[in-house]
């Protein structure tokens, strides 16, 4: 994903700017930028994570099942029209998802025809934490057999980790940024880690 300007930049833009800003983060559900916006100015790329996650997590559920089917499925049909967002179409590239053998795209569309049924949105993972496409594959079949109330938690806790890690390609330290920055930044991502996990206990 491109970047999307500083986080000072981001701080002092007029509302319509930071607001496409955010939006980029947070997979084609613009009601959570809507509601974050309004909160700068923003300390750290962890804190404009921690944010967009906290509104995500007090949302209540049907906003929830909302957001989650506005994330595409893996190789799914947005990759073959090219109609996923940029973020989406990096992060699915990376592991060569966008680009998959007859065998593994067939596999992966039975797996999400059997992953809808079950569960009735597309499943969500956070990509950059897969190393290959094996690992995705691995996690897949584990996450199929999980109830409805573990995956909705696990679904959570996967879109917090995609919305840090693009916060921090967005917003994060740049070059000649001031480097004692990267402390506040730590302490939002513990922050993060903590609210999710608390989620995931409920």
């Amino acid at each position: 994903m491109s970047r999307a300007g500083s986080l000072q930049e981001l701080n002092v833009a007029p509302r319509e700017t930071a607001l496409r800003m955010l939006e980029r983060i947070v997979e084609r559900s613009s009601w959570v930028a809507e509601i974050v916006v309004d909160q700068r100015p923003f300390a750290s790329d962890q804190e404009v994570a921690r944010r967009l996650v906290e509104t995500i997590l007090s949302s209540g559920f049907d906003k929830q099942v909302q957001l989650f089917r506005a994330h595409p499925e893996l190789a799914g049909r947005e990759a073959t029209e090219g109609t996923m967002t940029e973020a989406s179409t990096d992060e699915q590239g990376r592991l060569g998802l966008t680009a998959l053998a007859a065998e593994d795209a067939a596999r992966l569309k039975r797996m999400n025809a059997a992953y809808a049924a079950r569960f009735g949105h597309p499943f969500i993972l956070a990509l950059h934490r897969m190393s290959d496409l094996e690992a995705v594959f691995d996690t897949y079949e584990r996450r199929l057999a999980a109830s409805p109330v573990e995956e909705h938690v696990s679904t959570l806790a996967e879109i917090a980790s995609v919305i840090g890690n693009r916060a921090a390609q967005a917003f994060g330290l740049q070059s000649g940024e001031d480097p004692a920055e990267t402390q506040a930044s730590a302490v939002e991502t513990d922050r993060l880690r903590t609210k999710t996990s608390e989620a995931r206990n409920v």
